[in-house]
């Protein structure tokens, strides 16, 4: 064991140097957040539906009831748009810059509730902050916590809640704040509220079969009666206030009556009933408990090959087979340039053991079996309510756990049989792994389908000027990202998704129905098109007309209608163009 560990948690006071590493991570954190802003004017294909709906509460105090934007249920969760209303109200600084600027600064000081959290589970200052650190720079996290959306704000109150949890193993006190939090997670974000229920009741179920009494001599009755509380309020705000939400999760395969409520209420509290018979049942029975012995270096380097072996093997393996439920391949040079991250794996070969060592050690293991399971699932089913894609982010947290374990015990051999020049090459070992993972926070498109998430000063030029030339109820077609923004920041009605003909197809009648009704964005009614806009983006990189799905290039036969009659150019900045469709297509409709 480390020699700064302690058996059952860390003494509260924190030492000054961990404590001036921490808040230069926090530094480090912050400022990878916002990099995006130094090359994009706006950074977030949705930020434009986020401007609308703070916009709104800011100027009439509170949400629209009937919202036109692509992303229906929104409003439905005002957790952020809450956040920057104040904001914009104390500082006096407009909704955008509140929204681009507070929200993913807050999601990046994630990093200091992260540390507690880890530092708690494995007492040693130095491994908790290169955990903490390992798991907020891996692209997963950062990446998303880069965006002014709801997700972010929603990473930070997720693992806020989860050091609060743990902290309430031992003191009562915690379920205070710790009901606030998750009040606010309920009402920010539904899969950050998923993902919090997943880590915390998830990790300490698997811990209670795995080794009775290990989380506390008590029955962990507080913990299933909180997280149980939390699933019947979540599902009751679901019900009573989100209404446009299991709608559209479901695709109208559930209701939102008074009967619907009573039976998943019913079903949820089952379901912890049952949980909690089975882990009477677990605890009433005495199996012997495992023999935790230290890993040999021998078979730490087996495991560590193995695990290099079989991680870049089966991404290598994307190259040719598609990743399953999608058709999305990946390269050689995608995989080159994600190693920093692929390395976690490899990295907490013989951690196992060594975790165990401290009492709350194995919750880490079981938190990634919680998370890792949930993943599983959601790739078996094929659900696109629970992304597979979204639980990388919360993977990484236990995993650059464990990373950090087996590297800090690299260092620890190397130092003792080589002595100082081998702990400094292992430091910088640890340097340059967080640095290649702070390198690749931010991949090029390509390695996304070729979906790009900033939008350029030039596009701004190019909303800003649609807000004059375009007035309402102009519709228009774009992709997914100048949808958001012509409508969030203009007020105009935009396609999103519904005009791939008219963007990647090859087919005039296909092209020429869809100019003669579209959904802007729901139907019905569907409206006549009025003007296009396309900027340099979707000429040279591709066609975004959905965030789950890769950009389509610009075909060649668009390039060429475009260039032609019904489609007049009215406004052009280099690569960015606005076209009035001028033909018998007729006027914009206003509902």
């Amino acid at each position: 064991m480390p020699s700064d560990a302690r058996p059952d948690g860390p003494a509260d006071r924190l030492a000054l140097p961990p404590f001036l590493w921490l808040v230069a991570l926090a530094g480090l954190a912050v400022v990878l957040v916002l990099e995006p802003l130094g090359t994009y004017a706006v950074f977030g294909s949705d930020t434009g539906e986020y401007v609308r709906l703070t916009s709104a509460i800011a100027t009439t105090g509170h949400l629209p009831g009937a919202y036109g934007g692509w992303g229906s249920a929104y409003p439905d969760f005002p957790g952020i748009f809450l956040l920057a209303t104040a904001t914009a109200g104390v500082t006096g600084a407009n909704v955008l810059t509140s929204l681009a600027l507070v929200v993913p600064v807050v999601a990046a000081l994630s990093v200091l509730p992260l540390f507690l959290l880890l530092r708690r589970i494995f007492p040693n200052d130095t491994i908790a902050l290169l955990g903490a650190g390992l798991a907020t720079v891996a692209f997963p996290r950062i990446f998303s916590l880069a965006h002014p959306a709801p997700l972010a704000l929603g990473d930070f109150l997720v693992v806020a809640a989860l050091w609060m949890f743990v902290e309430g193993r031992r003191d009562l006190r915690w379920y205070g704040p710790l009901a606030l939090t998750a009040a606010a997670l309920v009402v920010t974000h539904h899969l950050s509220s998923y993902f919090f229920l997943v880590s915390a009741i998830g990790s300490v179920v698997l811990l209670e079969l795995y080794r009775p009494g290990l989380w506390s001599r008590r029955f962990p009755d507080r913990e299933l009666a909180f997280t149980g509380a939390m699933v019947v309020g979540l599902l009751a705000f679901w019900f009573v206030y989100a209404k446009s939400f299991l709608p559209t999760v479901s695709r109208g395969a559930v209701g939102t009556g008074p009967l619907e409520l009573l039976l998943f209420e019913a079903a949820a509290i089952a379901g912890f009933v049952g949980l909690t018979l089975l882990l009477r049942w677990r605890r009433a029975r005495r199996w012997p408990r495992p023999k935790v012995t230290f890993p040999s270096d021998r078979s730490t380097v087996r495991d560590f090959g193995l695990l290099v072996a079989a991680t870049f093997g089966g991404v290598l393996l994307l190259t040719v087979v598609p990743l399953p439920g999608t058709t999305q391949k990946t390269t050689v040079a995608a995989v080159v340039l994600f190693a920093p991250i692929l390395l976690f794996v490899p990295l907490a070969a013989g951690t196992r053991r060594i975790v165990s060592a401290a009492r709350l050690g194995p919750l880490g293991l079981t938190w990634l079996a919680a998370v890792g399971l949930s993943a599983l699932a959601a790739i078996a089913t094929g659900t696109s309510v629970i992304s597979p894609a979204r639980h990388a982010e919360y993977l990484v947290i236990p995993l650059g756990l464990l990373a950090a374990i087996g590297l800090g015990r690299l260092v620890a051999r190397g130092a003792d049989a080589w002595g100082r020049p081998a702990l400094l090459a292992g430091v910088a070992a640890g340097v340059l792994l967080l640095a290649g993972n702070a390198a690749i926070a931010y991949p090029p498109p390509a390695d996304f389908g070729g979906f790009q998430e900033g939008l350029t000063p030039a596009d701004a030029a190019l909303w800003g000027w649609a807000a004059q030339g375009l007035p309402p109820p102009t519709i228009v077609a774009s992709d997914h990202r100048l949808s958001s923004m012509l409508f969030g920041f203009d007020g105009l009605r935009a396609t999103w998704d519904s005009t791939p003909a008219l963007f990647v197809g090859s087919n005039w009648s296909a092209a020429e129905a869809e100019l003669n009704a579209s959904l802007a964005p729901h139907g019905p009614p569907l409206y006549p098109l009025d003007a296009v806009a396309i900027d340099a983006t979707m000429r040279t990189s591709g066609v975004a007309l959905n965030p789950s799905a890769p950009a389509a290039p610009m075909s060649a036969a668009a390039r060429a209608w475009f260039d032609r009659a019904p489609f007049v150019p009215i406004y052009e900045n280099g690569l960015q163009s606005v076209y009035w469709v001028d033909g018998p297509f007729g006027p914009g409709v206003s509902t």
